[in-house]
């Protein structure tokens, strides 16, 4: 009898411990926070850029801690500046990691990212949403990476593609940095193009830094390009344009989403009118006539003294998109879990915002997979066409 009943309370004993251990909180998951960090480019070439970020995940943030943020527990969000210095977001990371965190939201920047992936990963911690356009930010497939920028590939292919479908057949040329941006770029156009049986015109190359593509630019115009892909940053692709547009050459132009900002539109004169761009969010300007996303670019501007980007409002919708997963995982969530359920969520469209959906599945942790064709008129950039899929391999 006196074994039967030690027999008994042995088993209580380890039912209640294997209870306990099944609610030890995962690392930044405390009774009445939960902590997310993001690591940054707030002071150097990206800075505008991180400060958008950064602003999008604040007021998403703050907005659902002022409804009592996710069953009970507020959303504190902890920022490092990398500066755009893999040296310096690897001590960031370091430095958020140790202080226990729940999940890494939003970096940018291709190598602070890049340096601090894996670290990220392998302490077990979410790595979601960075504003990486490569396929590095979710290939090989991790079971806690998730991403929601489209690569430079498909944001090329599937512009080349929107253009090919409503002007017919063109001469596509490109004209791209040589490093893997560029390449990139080049890749999709050459993508789209043998999807339908054609090939590139003509491809022109320049080293980052060269400042004169008078030659490139030369090169391609006799080559009767009508359709130019710029593989470039924002910069290059509007001094590109400038000096086409000087040497009276009219041809269309597009470049990835890394030209699609509002500055470019408002600030770039006549030289820019025409350009396209592919963007997987609207700009948020606060005279839309969309009443939802004019309101929400009126209070970030209020709130920011800036005016919003999209990157901003990709970063919103990105925070409204955590806590929603969040919240379904109960009281308890782990890493683990989130990244469960954020697989098992059907196409999210954010309930108020709407936009192009985001899906995962188990084998597939590339959210988005669909963008818009914008262009530039009067100034101002405008949505032509989406949401577009990008076209299947």
């Amino acid at each position: 009898m006196a074994a039967a009943a030690y027999g008994f309370l042995f088993a209580l004993f380890l039912q209640s411990g294997a209870a306990a251990a099944a609610v030890v909180p995962a690392p930044g998951v405390h009774p009445h926070e939960i902590v997310v960090g993001s690591l940054l480019d707030l002071s150097g070439p990206l800075g505008a850029e991180g400060i958008a970020i950064r602003n999008g995940l604040t007021m998403a943030f703050d907005a659902t801690n002022a409804h009592g943020g996710v069953l009970g527990r507020r959303i504190r969000l902890v920022v490092k500046d990398t500066r755009y210095d893999p040296g310096k977001a690897r001590a960031g990371a370091r430095a958020l990691l140790d202080r226990g965190l729940f999940a890494m939201i939003g970096s940018n920047g291709t190598p602070p990212v890049s340096a601090t992936m894996e670290m990220v990963l392998k302490s077990g911690v979410l790595h979601l949403f960075p504003f990486v356009p490569a396929h590095t930010a979710y290939m090989p497939a991790q079971r806690l990476e998730f991403a929601t920028e489209l690569p430079v590939a498909a944001q090329v292919q599937l512009g080349v593609k929107a253009l090919l479908d409503q002007r017919g057949t063109l001469r596509v040329g490109v004209l791209y940095r040589e490093d893997s941006f560029g390449r990139a770029a080049l890749k999709g156009a050459a993508r789209e193009l043998a999807r339908r049986g054609l090939s590139i015109t003509k491809a022109e190359t320049y080293t980052p830094g060269e400042s004169d593509l008078s030659k490139q630019i030369e090169d391609l115009r006799d080559a009767g390009a009508e359709l130019v892909v710029l593989g470039s940053v924002a910069q290059e692709s509007f001094s590109t344009l400038a000096r086409a547009r000087a040497a009276h050459w009219f041809p269309a132009f597009l470049c990835p989403s890394a030209c699609y900002v509002p500055e470019a539109a408002a600030l770039g004169g006549r030289a820019l009118d025409g350009l396209y761009s592919v963007a997987t969010t609207p700009i948020p300007y606060p005279d839309l006539r969309d009443r939802p996303l004019r309101e929400w670019a009126q209070r970030y501007e209020r709130r920011f003294l800036a005016v919003a980007s999209p990157q901003a409002f990709r970063a919103y919708l990105d925070a409204r998109l955590f806590a929603e997963v969040l919240r379904r995982c109960g009281p308890h969530p782990t890493p683990l879990h989130f990244a469960r359920v954020l697989e098992a969520t059907p196409p999210w469209t954010d309930p108020v915002y709407d936009g192009a959906a985001v899906d995962y599945t188990s084998s597939d942790h590339m959210g988005l997979h669909a963008g818009f064709l914008a262009q530039i008129v009067g100034g101002r950039w405008q949505l032509k066409s989406g949401p577009l899929d990008v076209p299947m391999p």
